[in-house]
């Protein structure tokens, strides 16, 4: 990938090609057609609401993996640590052993969603109706997809196994497996409820709609920001779902430090409500839409803008395909925006917050604006933090580091630096 004989993403010479993708960008914008059809279809549908949301996950989530299988062969890579052939003959205790493991898993996070008060609230009964609705369903296929696995595994003592193999007294060689295993289900116990009742309250609200053509731009925008992030999150929750070896989606490794959970973390329910006492930018209450109503070409860039931003924080969602996750490694992803900068999910949504709050506009007096501005740039400062965190995270893959080498000369800040002569603006990248 570089020029000279340098250690990887420290290169001094010209990075020649931009290391290749993890996904393509077809599979998650496939996931999006398949997910608009799907809201179509179901529209009229008379089930409950959860119901006709697992619904656009499954036909999204088909969509996404035939993408994947039939098109960029991701079953036969060799990160799923599969051989195309069975390597071994069936083996009924390591199986018993690893479906004791997922079984065990599962009920620790049953437990942990009846333990805590949060998970009792009524704002997740439509994902503990999907789940219980799944239940049968994954103990059915469960004990033939591990048997699969199993046969076609290089290495087939994995956490799942060592797990299983602890109950009956027998140590790990090596707990990082167990460790991996049980960071990694705790971001999908933590970001999967969240995701999918966050995808079913906006379905709700948009199979609510009346079926008629927006009247004004008020309305358009309305109705597209909505779309927007309701693919967004239903993206994210089909992706924590499906973190499966045979697909080559799942967990390499997970943030190993504190600082980069606890940055990740304040912005998610129930976590952000401490934040909000704390960052609450929005002061005056005064929106772009109150501020440029009397100007309206003004007011339809501007709203036109901000519906730019999220689309571009989408398309870098669909980027991941089925790999997206908070918190986790489950591939580089050098593809869609990402081949322009290493954070453009972040820049543009912290971009979006200032021209929605429109903070610098001193609707009650400078004070109040100057506030709101610093608090604001406040909330900027932790998504910084969060990018840095994830950066320490996935240098460990060589692949991001040869990422980070090209972005440092190809990148869209690199040019803008190497326009400007300056080095300020790659800080930013």
């Amino acid at each position: 990938m570089t020029d000279t004989n340098t250690l990887p993403g420290e290169s001094t010479g010209h990075i020649r090609a931009r290391p290749a993708s993890a996904t393509a960008a077809l599979t998650g914008f496939v996931g999006i057609i398949a997910a608009l059809a799907a809201i179509v279809l179901a529209r009229d549908w008379l089930q409950p609401t959860w119901l006709k949301t697992l619904a656009v996950f499954a036909a999204a989530a088909a969509a996404m993996i035939l993408v994947d299988v039939v098109i960029y062969r991701t079953h036969r890579r060799a990160g799923t640590g599969l051989g195309h052939i069975a390597l071994r003959p069936f083996d009924a205790q390591r199986v018993a052993q690893k479906l004791l493991g997922l079984w065990l898993t599962i009920g620790v996070v049953a437990l942990a969603y009846a333990a805590f008060p949060e998970y009792a609230k009524p704002f997740y009964t439509p994902f503990k109706q999907a789940a219980l609705w799944c239940l049968p369903a994954l103990l059915v296929v469960s004990p033939f997809y591990i048997a699969h696995v199993d046969r076609h595994q290089r290495d087939p003592a994995d956490a799942y196994a060592q797990l299983g193999g602890l109950c009956f007294g027998h140590r790990p060689g090596s707990w990082r497996p167990l460790r991996v295993h049980a960071l990694g289900w705790l971001v999908k116990a933590f970001f999967l409820p969240l995701m999918f009742t966050y995808a079913n309250i906006s379905l709700a609200a948009l199979w609510s709609r009346p079926l008629t053509p927006p009247a004004d731009f008020a309305q358009v925008f309305s109705l597209t920001i909505e779309l927007l992030f309701l693919l967004d999150v239903l993206l994210a929750a089909i992706a924590y779902a499906l973190t499966l070896r045979i697909i080559d989606t799942h967990i390499r490794s997970v943030e190993p430090t504190i600082a980069g959970w606890v940055v990740c973390l304040a912005f998610y329910t129930p976590f952000n409500d401490a934040l909000g006492q704390y960052l609450s930018h929005d002061q005056d209450q005064l929106y772009w839409g109150e501020v440029f109503a009397p100007w309206p070409a003004l007011y339809v860039a501007w709203g036109s803008a901000i519906l730019v931003l999220i689309a571009i924080y989408l398309w870098a969602t669909a980027a991941f395909g089925l790999r997206f996750s908070n918190l986790t490694h489950r591939g580089i992803i050098t593809n869609g925006p990402y081949r322009w900068v290493k954070h453009p999910a972040y820049l543009c949504k912290n971009l979006s917050w200032w021209l929605i709050s429109v903070p610098f506009i001193a609707g009650a007096g400078w004070p109040v604006a100057l506030q709101s501005c610093a608090l604001l740039a406040g909330t900027n400062l932790l998504y910084y933090l969060r990018a840095r965190t994830e950066e320490r995270h996935l240098r460990a893959d060589p692949v991001y580091r040869e990422y980070e080498a090209w972005m440092a000369q190809h990148g869209l800040f690199a040019r803008l630096a190497a326009r400007l002569g300056g080095n300020a603006v790659r800080a930013a990248a």
